[in-house]
């Protein structure tokens, strides 16, 4: 069997298409069923049972509320967007709604009469963007991401480490909508291995020499593109594909600041680097007003659950850590205690004397069966109650409710340069790591995410952030 036999490196099953009906469709469809299900809350629960002048105008401000919400986001084309553009797809979602604000405040300066019809419409219309945005989330997150014939299988061409990487980004995140099959890379030392578990084919020419291969997928990303810089485009079009992604790079730009540009047969990329001064002082304001308002909703909540830490096992009910804070600052970090004591002195033994347990803590710092934790911690954890006291931290000062990870100073060695850039902003007590793999990601790949938060940072963004996070919370998905 030749090295390049293909029976000898991978299944030779051609791609099934998706069968799940177009997204616009589903996207649609969703957006239908859920504006028409809050109409009619709105109407059963806030109208009277007599029909007067007063009702009649509240339900026509009912139905252009509801009407303006796929009206305004066909027109930004949100549905128009592909199944891998998300954080497009919520950039886009929000521009409309500011338009819909828009719209509705000019006839409400300008006509006195019916200011109250507008503020109903008002109202009602980012209830319904609100209400869409959540469906969204549950139709692509939710029912999409678990169906494997969704996923576009798509063939990977270089299989170095930017493409090992977004290789093991795609199988981790599978929301993004891809699904790589295998890997095509000129390296011959590469062929018949493996790359993030998937089988390096060959060289890319097979891609045009045999039909077969092409078959394999629907789509082709290609990497490391500096080895294809000299004419990229036209090594695009020799792959056997309708769609080609090419990846720029890791981590530093996204759609939120970026743009593509034309300039006379000159492709360019704009990038637009948004002033962090004024985003810092109201994201602080909004820690402050947020923390403030959960600290007295959870009260009851905190002071149960420090009872029960005490019933189930000695020691203090809170449990404080030195963290990094940037430069040589650090500050005392506040959690639930979820580990029996001398958990250090338990963890050191651990890893003198389990060899599996340490290699598994060197990859990702935390053990998946971990001894030190109690049984009530095991479910603080799951949780992730145990990190309600870090509301103070965020009301002190010392961390945001939304940045990177709050490292150990221990840690830095390993944070490495990427220390300059993440000890820039508060940490945070939710982030972009957290609801992107959390105790599935290497430590390595944390502070990628971190680094790429800070650069990407803002209230969209944050707002994507706080959405996962409560959806993480309420599944349980905790650390």
């Amino acid at each position: 069997m030749s090295k390049l036999e293909p029976e000898a490196v991978m299944d030779l099953a051609p791609a099934k298409k998706a069968m799940t009906p177009p997204l616009w469709l589903l996207m649609a469809l969703s957006d239908g069923i859920v504006l028409a299900l809050l109409g009619w809350a709105i109407s059963q629960f806030f109208s009277p049972t007599e029909l007067s002048i007063e009702q009649d105008t509240s339900r026509r401000a009912l139905v252009t509320g509801l009407m303006l919400v796929p009206l305004v986001k066909s027109v930004f084309g949100v549905y128009s967007l592909g199944r891998f553009d998300h954080m497009e797809r919520a950039r886009r979602t929000f521009q409309a709604a500011l338009l819909c604000c828009a719209v509705l405040a000019v006839p409400f300066v300008v006509m006195d009469g019916f200011r109250s019809f507008f503020v109903e419409a008002l109202s009602v219309a980012m209830l319904g963007f609100a209400a869409a945005y959540a469906a969204d989330l549950l139709v692509v997150h939710g029912l999409l991401a678990g169906a494997l014939q969704w996923r576009m299988p798509v063939v990977i061409v270089g299989a170095g480490p930017q493409g090992a990487a977004l290789a093991e980004k795609l199988q981790r995140l599978p929301w993004l909508g891809m699904r790589p099959v295998c890997f095509f890379d000129d390296d011959d030392s590469l062929w018949q291995t493996r790359v993030a578990n998937l089988p390096v084919v060959g060289p890319t020419e097979l891609l045009t020499a045999s039909p077969i291969y092409a078959r394999q997928a629907q789509a082709a990303i290609v990497t490391d593109v500096g080895r294809h810089r000299s004419d990229l485009a036209g090594f695009a079009k020799t792959l056997p594909f309708k769609q080609v992604y090419c990846v720029l790079g890791e981590g530093n730009v996204t759609a939120m600041d970026a743009s593509f540009h034309n300039l006379h047969g000159s492709l360019a990329l704009r990038v637009s680097p948004r002033p962090t001064t004024g985003y810092l002082r109201i994201r602080r304001a909004m820690d402050i007003v947020l923390t403030s308002i959960l600290l007295v909703v959870a009260a009851p909540l905190m002071l149960g659950i420090a009872l029960l830490i005490k019933l189930d096992s000695p020691g203090p009910v809170f449990f404080r850590q030195k963290r990094w804070a940037g430069g040589s600052l650090t500050f005392d970090l506040l959690k639930f205690r979820s580990m029996h004591i001398n958990a250090e002195e338990h963890l050191q033994h651990l890893l003198e004397t389990d060899p599996k347990a340490r290699e598994e803590y060197t990859v990702y710092h935390k053990l998946t069966v971990d001894p030190r934790i109690t049984p009530f911690g095991r479910f603080l954890r799951k949780t992730s109650l145990d990190e309600l006291p870090q509301l103070w931290n965020v009301l002190m000062g010392d961390m945001s409710l939304i940045g990177p990870r709050a490292y150990m100073p221990k840690e830095l060695p390993e944070v490495g340069q990427s220390a300059e850039v993440i000890g820039s902003v508060r940490p945070g007590l939710t982030g972009f790591w957290q609801v992107s793999g959390r105790h599935r990601t290497t430590f390595q790949e944390r502070v990628a995410m971190d680094v790429f938060y800070v650069r990407n940072c803002g209230l969209l963004f944050d707002f994507f952030i706080l959405c996962k996070t409560a959806v993480m919370v309420l599944k349980g998905d905790g650390s």
